[in-house]
C-alpha cells in the first residue's frame, strides 16, 4: 500500500543524512533473536494545530519510511543484470558487497548480499528475494523503495525493499 509523502522535521532529517558509525552496542547474542528487518517505522507527523485533522478517531498513522539501523537485514527483490545488459558475467554468492545506492535521499552504502539457502549461485540475469545487511543506518521511504547495485563505478542490478508488517 503506497502511502503519502510526509513531512519530516529538519532535526530529524539531519540526524538521518548524517547516519551511524556502522557498529553496534548491541550484542551479538541480542541482534541474533531481533527479527529480520527490525527496522524503525517513521510515521507522518502529526497535523499542527488549528489544521483539520484527516482520518477516523483513533485510526493508524501511516508509516512513510522504514530506518534500518546498521547490520539489520532488509528483505529486497534483487535482479542482477545479465553481462548482454552491461552486468556481471559471474554469479554472485552470499557475502558479496557491492555498494548500493537507495533512491530516497541518494543514500549510497557497502551492503552484504545474503542469499536464501535454496540460491546459491545467485547468477546474473536472475532475480531474486535477497536479504541486505549494510554498514550503515539506511532510511527506505515507502513511495521510493528502489535502490541500484554499484560494483567499480557500474550498476549490476537494481531492487526494491519489500516491506511486511513488523
Amino acid at each position: 500500500m503506497r502511502t503519502a509523502h510526509a513531512v519530516v522535521p529538519a532535526a530529524l532529517l539531519a540526524l538521518l543524512l548524517t547516519g551511524c558509525s556502522g557498529t553496534s552496542d548491541e550484542p551479538a547474542e541480542e541482534a541474533a533473536d531481533s527479527p529480520a528487518g527490525a527496522a524503525e517505522a517513521v510515521q507522518a507527523e502529526e497535523p499542527e494545530e488549528g489544521l483539520a485533522e484527516t482520518g477516523a478517531e483513533g485510526a493508524e498513522e501511516e508509516v512513510t519510511e522504514w530506518v534500518f539501523a546498521a547490520g539489520d537485514q532488509i528483505t529486497v527483490e534483487l535482479t542482477l543484470y545479465s553481462e548482454a545488459d552491461g552486468g556481471r558475467s559471474t554469479p554472485v554468492y552470499s557475502g558479496y558487497r557491492p555498494s548500493v545506492e537507495f533512491d530516497h535521499l541518494g543514500q549510497s552504502v557497502a551492503c552484504s548480499v545474503q542469499l536464501p539457502a535454496d540460491v546459491s549461485p545467485f547468477e546474473p540475469g536472475e532475480t531474486h528475494l535477497v536479504g541486505l545487511e549494510c554498514a550503515e543506518e539506511v532510511t527506505v521511504h515507502v513511495d521510493d523503495p528502489g535502490f541500484v547495485l554499484i560494483e567499480g563505478g557500474k550498476e549490476n542490478g537494481e531492487g526494491e525493499a519489500v516491506f511486511t508488517d513488523m
